[in-house]
Parts: C-alpha cells; structure tokens; sequence
C-alpha cells in the first residue's frame, strides 16, 4: 500500500470521525410508521429511499446497518465510496448517466448474497431535486422488498449553494427523520405502471418530508 494511499485512509478517517462527532451531538426524533416499525424489529430486508438534499444526515444515521449504497460514477463519488467502506457499508458506483442500470443489477445481486438492505437516492445524483427517478422502482421490482421512504428535516441546519441544497445540520440542532409507509412494486411493473409506481414514491417521499419539516418546526 503507497504512503499516498495511507495517507488518504487516515485522512478519511479523520473526517469520518469528525462527521460523527458533529452529528451524534444532534437531537434526533423519530417518527416511524407501524408499518415499517414491523419490518425493522422482524429484521426484513428493506430499501430506504430519499432525497439527495437529505443524504449526509442518512448516511450517519444509517451507519451501523450494512447496506448497499449507490454512488455516483463521478470522481467526487469515489471519496464518498472509500468513506463508505470505512463505515463497513457497501457502495456500488452508478447514477442516471453512467452504469445506472448496472449498479441497480449489482445491488440487487448484493441484497441477495449478503441479506443486507439497500439505500438509494431517489432524485439521483444531478437531480433535478424532488423527482423520483426510476431507479428505487427497478430495485424495488427486482428484489421484491419494500421501499421505505424517508424524510429529514434539522433545524438549524446548513444548506449548501449546491442543486438540492445539502442539508448539514449544525451541532445540538434537533433532527427530524420520518418514515414512511413501506409499499411493495409488483414484479410484472413495466411501461405505465412504472410511472405509477415512480410518481407514488415520488409523494410518499414529499410527504414523509413535509411531516419531518414540520415536526422540526413544532420541537423547536
């Protein structure tokens, strides 16, 4: 291994441990629906969908369950899966432009070997923010398992000048995380059905985030 390489290692691990230092000092609350609650205690296997705006906070929420993950293909992609794999998940490079049916196949493939869930982007990694693309459909179809929607909302929190202002909430802010109602795609979902299922996750995943916003706003 280069010194080149031990050094970005430790690098990573510096940041991680600062991202979890920042992070475990916010107030989370939880509003999971009994659906869902049912799924997690029973340790089924799900896939959790969400909006890229609300990434950062997901990741570290998620951190100590296996998942597979997709990343972007780009080069700023490739720090995030090396960060991943630190955190013992397991990223799988793709997006709408480069690998995407590809990285939805290797996931699918993951989730089967390694009985791990799943974690997807549901605007991608370009956007544009808060349209559900087709991917977590596909995923959901191949696998048979249940998409959860999920929905942040910190306040106070840092939005980045970025197309679907990354959210980093601040130290001690108060973290809302809803979850939604699981709901299953059939596998014969093709054509017009996918775009019903597409446009379904699509309000599921604006309502958990409408409801994370406005628990935020009423715990203060």
């Amino acid at each position: 291994m280069s010194n080149t390489h031990n050094r970005e290692e430790r690098w990573l691990r510096f940041l991680l441990r600062t991202v979890e230092i920042w992070l475990s000092s916010c107030r989370p609350a939880l509003d999971v629906h009994p659906l869902s609650k049912e799924l997690i205690s029973q340790d089924k296997q799900f896939i959790v969908a969400l909006w890229h705006s609300a990434l950062i906070y997901c990741l570290f929420h998620f951190r100590s369950y296996p998942a597979a993950i997709m990343v972007s293909g780009s080069k700023d992609g490739e720090w995030v899966a090396r960060a991943l794999e630190l955190w013992g998940q397991h990223p799988v490079r793709g997006s709408k432009l480069k690998g995407g049916l590809l990285a939805i196949r290797e996931m699918t493939k993951l989730l089967r070997e390694k009985k791990i869930n799943a974690g997807i982007v549901a605007d991608g990694s370009k956007g544009p923010p808060c349209i559900a693309q087709k991917g977590p459909i596909v995923l959901a179809r191949d696998t048979g398992f249940p998409l959860i929607p999920v929905g942040v909302c910190a306040r106070p929190a840092y939005h980045f000048n970025s197309w679907d202002r990354l959210m980093l909430p601040l130290p001690f802010s108060r973290v809302s995380v809803v979850y939604g109602a699981p709901f299953y795609v059939e596998e014969n979902t093709r054509g017009p059905r996918m775009e019903e299922a597409r446009l379904h996750l699509e309000k599921e995943l604006i309502k958990a985030s409408v409801r994370a916003k406005r628990l935020a706003r009423s715990k203060g």
